[in-house]
C-alpha cells in the first residue's frame, strides 16, 4: 500500500493500546507517516480525556487534511470527538471493530463512553466489521454505519480484528483503505 501525500494520517487505537502483535503497529512500522494518538492511560480509558488527546493531536498534524484510523474503543473515541466538534481538518475515518460500549458487561474501566453519539459523521467514513466479534454483532454494526452515514463492509470471520485475530500486516485491511482513500478521499487535482 502507498500512502497518498496529501493527507496526514493518524491511528486511534482503542482499550489497551495496540499492542506489538496488532495490526495497527505493524502498519505504523511499515508506513511511519502514520502518526498514533498517544493516550496517557491505555487500559483506563476516560473518554473526556481521550476526546482532548485525540484533538490536541489533530490539531498538531494539521497541515495536511486527516484521515483517522480507528480501532474498537478508539472508534468510540473519534464519534464522542466528532459530536463535540473537535475533529477540525479530518476529511475521513477508516473505523475497525468499534464495540458496543452500551453493553452491561463492556469494561468497567471504559469511562464517559456511553450513551455514544448517534448522529451522521461530517466527513466520508467506513466502518468494518467482523461476523464472529465479540463485542459487537455485524448486524448491530452495520445499523451503527447507517446512523453515521458510513459506508458498511464485513471481512468475514476476523473476531474483534486485532491481535488475537493473528492479522500481522492484514493485507485485506490494507487494500480496503487504500481503496477508501483513493476513492472516496481523491483530492481535486
Amino acid at each position: 500500500m502507498k500512502l497518498e501525500p496529501y493527507f496526514n494520517y493518524l491511528m486511534v487505537p482503542g482499550l489497551n493500546g495496540s499492542g506489538a502483535d496488532h495490526w495497527q503497529t505493524y502498519w505504523e512500522m511499515a508506513y511511519p507517516e502514520i502518526i498514533r494518538v498517544e493516550q496517557k492511560d491505555w487500559d483506563k480509558p476516560d473518554c473526556s480525556l481521550w476526546v482532548d488527546k485525540l484533538e490536541n493531536t489533530i490539531l498538531h498534524a494539521s497541515d495536511k487534511p486527516v484521515i483517522l484510523i480507528g480501532h474498537s474503543l478508539g472508534c468510540a473515541t473519534i464519534l464522542h470527538a466528532s459530536k463535540q466538534g473537535k475533529l477540525r481538518n479530518v476529511v475521513g475515518a477508516f473505523l475497525v471493530a468499534m464495540p458496543n460500549v452500551e453493553r452491561l458487561d463492556f469494561p468497567n474501566a471504559c469511562v464517559g463512553f456511553t450513551p455514544m453519539p448517534r448522529e451522521k459523521l461530517p466527513f466520508v467514513s467506513i466502518v468494518i466489521a467482523s461476523e464472529n466479534d465479540p463485542y459487537i454483532t455485524a448486524a448491530e454494526l452495520k445499523k451503527w454505519a447507517g446512523i453515521t452515514g458510513s459506508e458498511f463492509i464485513s471481512v468475514g470471520n476476523r473476531e474483534h480484528i486485532g491481535s488475537l485475530a493473528k492479522l500481522g500486516y492484514w493485507e485485506e485491511g490494507q487494500e480496503l483503505f487504500r481503496r477508501f482513500v483513493a476513492i472516496r478521499l481523491k483530492p481535486n487535482a
